[in-house]
């Protein structure tokens, strides 16, 4: 017998407040907006928090899920006000309509900027609470690199976050999430939470937990998790593209009760605090990484990883001055992409597989970061660029590059797409015939996400200081609303 009805949700975005773009309604349309059934029917099966939850219920049949509204779009710049407010009351309308709810399962990101709201996922837990009344408990999921308020933990103890980056584990923490709000419920097991901020604001490139720092603050984590008393510990690293009061690395702890946790949080966030210059990395300009891959020999792949147009970061994914560099050395036997350019793949797409075309390639939104790269093509394939994620990084989930264009010139092949998107997945690039581990070369539009897929398939990533607006050097963003003093940005903290 159905006991207790489990509220499922999901509202994702991660804001740049520098790119000049804003994020519409459309934009989480284009990526995934769901409603009801449609949530079920979306996210089972797949390696993410929703499919996390929705497993974790299944366990119990005194719980049954109650599908409300899921709404995410790809990194990108600030979210317009009508869109946010659209959405959240879209989510409103479901909770009154379904009747009462033992608890809720809401995943988030964490660092979504929203046109004239301080903190955009706080005035949404808190339109929640106001919706649901204090006493039905809520968990949430969030990204590694939330912005988080230490006020979150007054709405609910319960918030989990990532802790692999790349992301592989969304899936586990949404599992935890909901597992945390059965037992509360079914075996009133219930706890506190603390959350400190540090005055640091960290560039993410350095962050994977396969390696260096990031790696020992989780070690840290897990080894507090092996305590009786410790539900939880979560280590953020952050945002450094959201220009937000709440910007920076937190700590979050669920134990038993609040002074153990508030112990717990501090004793972490000191040794955080402590090891901050570690994540701070100088990275080869374009000409010195294209030396350094000269000289390689590997009997696999070489990835340079233009990560400052990484779209996962919020890159647009067309910028050519790396790609320019490249082109002009006699390195051949490559890959480069993908490149989101709609004006060129409609051209190939109307040429047809087998044409030769002249094209301008890139440069179309940031002509600063370089112009069209003129080149002649042939077209080998054409495909409507919906393919489903077979690695780690959200598996199983369905994604649609809104078309995807394979062309080569000489001894270089690129991958044209319709929209931007990170190469976090090989099936993005052999839905349409390419085999990545096939080339001596990959010029990726990539960060660390791909790492998690790409790995066994290549031999070394070269992260290139090339310019864009996912820029390493976040010491030269032009922050405004920042905490005063936040390091590094301030290098007067010592």
């Amino acid at each position: 017998m159905k006991q207790w009805r489990i509220g499922v949700a999901f509202f994702y975005h991660e804001s740049h407040s520098f790119v000049r773009e804003k994020t519409t309604i459309e934009d989480f349309k284009r990526e995934g907006f769901f409603k009801g059934q449609e949530i079920v029917d979306v996210y089972t099966g797949t390696k993410t928090e929703v499919g996390g939850f929705l497993d974790e219920l299944a366990l119990d049949e005194r719980f049954s899920v109650v599908p409300l509204q899921c709404a995410a779009a790809i990194p990108s710049g600030v979210v317009t006000f009508e869109t946010y407010e659209e959405i959240e009351a879209g989510l409103l309308k479901e909770l009154k309509t379904a009747g009462q709810l033992d608890g809720l399962l809401l995943a988030l990101h964490g660092a979504m900027v929203v046109e004239g709201l301080e903190n955009a996922e706080m005035s949404l837990i808190n339109a929640i609470r106001e919706e649901i009344g204090e006493s039905i408990p809520f968990a949430t999921t969030l990204d590694m690199h939330a912005n988080i308020s230490p006020l979150l933990t007054e709405c609910s103890p319960y918030h989990f976050g990532f802790k692999t980056y790349p992301h592989i584990d969304m899936y586990e923490q949404g599992r935890r999430a909901a597992s945390a709000i059965m037992k509360h419920l079914g075996q009133r097991k219930l706890y506190e939470a603390a959350c400190i901020k540090l005055p640091m604001l960290l560039p993410s490139v350095n962050m994977r937990t396969e390696e260096g720092p990031m790696k020992r603050m989780m070690v840290m984590a897990e080894q507090y998790e092996r305590e009786p008393d410790i539900l939880a510990v979560s280590v953020f690293g952050g945002f450094p593209y959201g220009d937000v009061k709440d910007a920076g690395a937190s700590v979050l702890v669920i134990a038993k009760d609040k002074e153990r946790a508030q112990t717990v949080a501090s004793s972490i966030g000191e040794y955080y605090w402590g090891i901050r210059q570690e994540f701070l990395v100088n990275l080869p300009s374009i000409n010195e990484a294209i030396d350094m891959i000269s000289e390689l020999e590997e009997e696999k792949p070489i990835v340079l990883a233009d990560i400052a147009d990484n779209p996962l970061s919020c890159g647009s994914g067309d910028t050519t001055l790396l790609i320019e560099a490249f082109l002009n050395t006699d390195l051949k036997k490559a890959l480069i992409g993908p490149i989101a350019d709609r004006e060129t793949f409609e051209q190939c797409r109307k040429a047809g597989k087998g044409a030769r075309l002249k094209l301008s390639l890139g440069g179309k939104h940031y002509p600063e970061f370089g112009r069209p790269v003129g080149l002649e093509a042939e077209v080998l394939a054409i495909t409507d660029g919906i393919f489903y994620n077979s690695g780690p990084f959200n598996h199983g989930l369905k994604v649609d590059a809104q078309g995807a264009a394979f062309i080569r010139s000489g001894e270089r092949d690129f991958l044209i797409i319709g929209r931007p998107l990170s190469a976090n997945d090989p099936a993005l690039f052999r839905h349409i015939g390419i085999e990545p581990s096939d080339y001596r070369f990959l010029v990726l539009k990539a960060k660390n996400h791909f790492r998690a897929a790409f790995d066994p398939l290549i031999s070394k990533v070269i992260y290139v200081d090339a310019p864009g607006v996912a820029t390493n050097k976040i010491v030269q963003l032009p922050f405004q609303k920042i905490p005063p003093g936040l390091w590094p940005i301030n290098q007067e903290i010592q």
